[in-house]
């Protein structure tokens, strides 16, 4: 449905676009409707090397609240079946609402959740070496490992598609589209996700078609390897200019639903994170608890802080919800990426005093806390906090150390990146590195003498380029203005394109 909300959300980013946009367009869309004339050499699935998996593979989600496994008595609640372990096909049909937020229903009237595991688990927890506690400042400190060397389809990324990308599939789904920066990681991981994972009720992979609608940040080496992966994956591309232009585009696309329904295309929010996907990063706080009770981890016991990237908002917001349910008293330490102007608060969030990812969190998991109800996990005595409760109580957010930009780091917080890589915690420049230089500063200034913190290492440091096909003519699937500025880098470094 189509709200006076969404329209004076449009009518905002409008007029502050034409009073405060720096481009001479509005909304600039590089591409045309037309396919490319190059679409350059494409992944080949034996290229890539995927951890095995077990079929019957359970979330610590339904080990702790039983009642969430389909086939359990339910009482009502909404449960979560594991498509891979349905041999006799589906149990029920979609319910009615957004794709991408849609339970499957029984003919007994059951609702469930589908979920289909992409990769192993549990991820690692380690205790940091002696290089590494020296370089943060603190001694007790823990890393929760979530990248691979040895896999793409892995991690804090893949937690957020095992969800969302069966949900899609079972309303019959083909086409996907999305937002994100020129070297998102949310679009790359897609990309692959979308093309070679599996997560059909039938078990059998069948690609979806992807759609990337990007917006510029500075060139570096990762971009250009992000932008290559996007090319070799089939993806149809399209670029945006400026922060306005961004706005009204996400905010159409989240209109369009309300207006017009398309069954076989869905649309994902930027990074990947909706209120369905947070269920995936609760489940990963739920297996960091049963590292923690089982001894399976040196972490002892629950940790007094967790340091975390704060981007689109679902690892974060999943966690602070995670220890919410458990009552743990950890509290969540979300860095952001980044920070839009005041005319992008005002059309995405409606807010231009909160920093824009912070108040994107905070809208994200008032609608989480929706599921999490459904599900009857919030325990009686907490249903009544809102999500301004939830994250008054475990939940702090450091909007300084995202400068320069997005996906650009200080001299200061590259020479602690480096020096981390060295002691074997590898980071990246646009989230992880400026979480760490978080928990620095925490550890400066004294607020973590005597306290535990656990690093949340949202990083998929998995080598894309090895997955990438011999081909020096995937520039010019590009539009020649992103196709200058790639060149323009290459040049200043002496390269070839």
């Amino acid at each position: 449905m189509f709200t006076r909300r969404h329209f004076l959300k449009i009518s905002a980013v409008a007029a502050a676009g034409l009073a405060a946009s720096q481009s001479r367009h509005l909304f600039v869309d590089v591409w045309s409707d037309a396919a490319p004339a190059f679409r350059g050499q494409p992944i080949k699935e034996e290229m890539l090397l995927r951890l095995p998996c077990e079929a019957d593979t359970t979330l610590a989600l339904t080990r702790r609240y039983p009642w969430l496994r389909f086939g359990e008595k339910s009482g009502g609640r909404v449960q979560i079946a594991n498509m891979c372990s349905l041999h006799d096909g589906l149990p029920g049909v979609p319910t009615s609402g957004l794709l991408g937020e849609r339970m499957a229903e029984t003919d007994s009237g059951g609702r469930f959740l589908p979920w289909t595991p992409m990769f192993q688990r549990p991820t690692p927890v380690y205790e940091a070496n002696s290089a590494l506690q020296t370089l943060a400042g603190t001694s007790r400190l823990y890393i929760k490992d979530e990248g691979s060397d040895l896999s793409p389809l892995y991690g804090n990324k893949v937690r957020k598609y095992e969800f969302l990308l069966p949900n899609l599939s079972l309303c019959g789904v083909k086409n996907v589209y999305t937002h994100g920066a020129f070297g998102s990681n949310h679009c790359a991981h897609l990309a692959l996700a979308a093309r070679f994972g599996t997560f059909r009720p039938d078990g059998v992979a069948k690609p979806m078609d992807v759609e990337m609608m990007l917006y510029p940040q500075e060139i570096t080496e990762n971009v250009i390897t992000k932008l290559r992966l996007l090319v070799a994956s089939g993806a149809r591309l399209s670029f945006l200019d400026g922060d306005t232009s961004v706005g009204l585009s996400i905010l159409m696309a989240e209109v369009k639903p309300h207006i017009s329904e398309e069954p076989a295309k869905a649309y994902i929010p930027p990074g990947g994170s909706s209120p369905l996907t947070v269920l995936g990063h609760v489940e990963a706080l739920m297996e960091l608890a049963e590292q923690v009770e089982s001894g399976a981890c040196p972490l002892a016991a629950p940790p007094d802080y967790i340091f975390v990237p704060l981007g689109s908002g679902a690892t974060t917001v999943g966690l602070v919800l995670g220890c919410h349910l458990l009552g743990w008293p950890t509290k969540v330490v979300g860095t952001c990426s980044q920070d839009k102007s005041w005319a992008a608060r005002l059309a995405v969030n409606g807010d231009i005093d909160t920093p824009f990812l912070v108040a994107n969190a905070q809208s994200l998991l008032d609608k989480a806390l929706e599921w999490l109800n459904r599900m009857g996990l919030v325990p009686g005595t907490r249903q009544a906090c809102s999500a301004r409760d939830v994250l008054r109580q475990g939940f702090i957010y450091d909007d300084v150390s995202w400068h320069p930009e997005y996906g650009k780091v200080t001299p200061e917080i590259q020479r602690d990146a480096t020096a981390a890589a060295g002691a074997g915690l590898i980071l990246d420049n646009t989230f992880t590195a400026k979480s760490f230089h978080t928990l620095k500063l925490y550890a400066e200034n004294g607020l973590l003498r005597n306290k535990s913190a656990l690093f949340w290492n949202t990083y998929q440091r998995f080598p894309l380029k090895t997955l990438l096909p011999e081909d020096h003519q995937w520039i010019t699937a590009l539009p020649e203005p992103i196709r200058e500025r790639v060149e323009a880098y290459r040049n200043i470094r002496g390269e070839a394109s």
